[in-house]
């Protein structure tokens, strides 16, 4: 019986996607998505370096001012937006007696904006974040660090998020685990 649900943010809670990219930005993003998100913002992640830190590092490429955008902590509401739907129905299964988890590979930035949102505290039972742990998915390390720190049974916990490689890595760890498309993937899987 499931009683732990992991969930990683960007994706699930909050879309990250290069669509809403492109939406806000008024044009095909995908390869302005790609220098903004690529290499160096790994480091981000980790939290080794901040996000201004890598706009910094970005300023001569040619889409600076787009990527610039993209980056920026303000503007995360407008390029990071809450997915309403799905945070309430994750909510709503929190008020129905699941614990509710976070593993996300995330920067300081986002998850103040987060935090400032949906306070984290109030909102989940616990979760790991990669800036603070030094730590990104898919490394299996992760994976049982959340298991530890929570005192997780894995037979009574299951995964969601949005990368396969993410979930091939949960299920490696012995971690039920599915790929989130939509949040019929989390209605159907308890």
């Amino acid at each position: 019986m499931i009683k732990n649900i992991i969930l990683d943010v960007g994706g699930v809670m909050f879309d990250d996607s290069k669509e809403n990219a492109s939406r806000v930005l008024n044009k095909d993003a995908s390869f302005i998505y790609k220098k903004a998100y690529g290499g160096g913002f790994k480091k981000s992640l980790l939290g080794e370096i901040t996000v201004s830190d890598v706009i910094e590092n970005l300023k001569d490429d040619a889409d600076y001012k787009d990527i610039k955008f993209l980056l920026s902590k303000e503007n995360l509401h407008i390029t990071y937006p809450i997915i309403q739907k799905n945070f309430d129905y994750i909510m709503s299964l929190r008020n129905n007696g699941y614990r509710i988890f976070l593993l996300t590979n995330i920067t300081e930035d986002s998850y103040n904006y987060i935090n400032e949102k949906v306070d984290i505290s109030k909102s989940f039972d616990g979760g790991i974040y990669s800036y603070q742990e030094n730590l990104v998915k898919p490394d299996p390390q992760i994976f049982e660090l959340i298991i530890n720190t929570f005192n997780l049974n894995k037979e009574e916990t299951i995964f969601f998020d949005d990368k396969e490689k993410n979930v091939l890595a949960a299920i490696n760890c012995g971690i039920k685990a599915v790929v989130f498309k939509n949040i019929e993937d989390i209605k159907s899987n308890l």
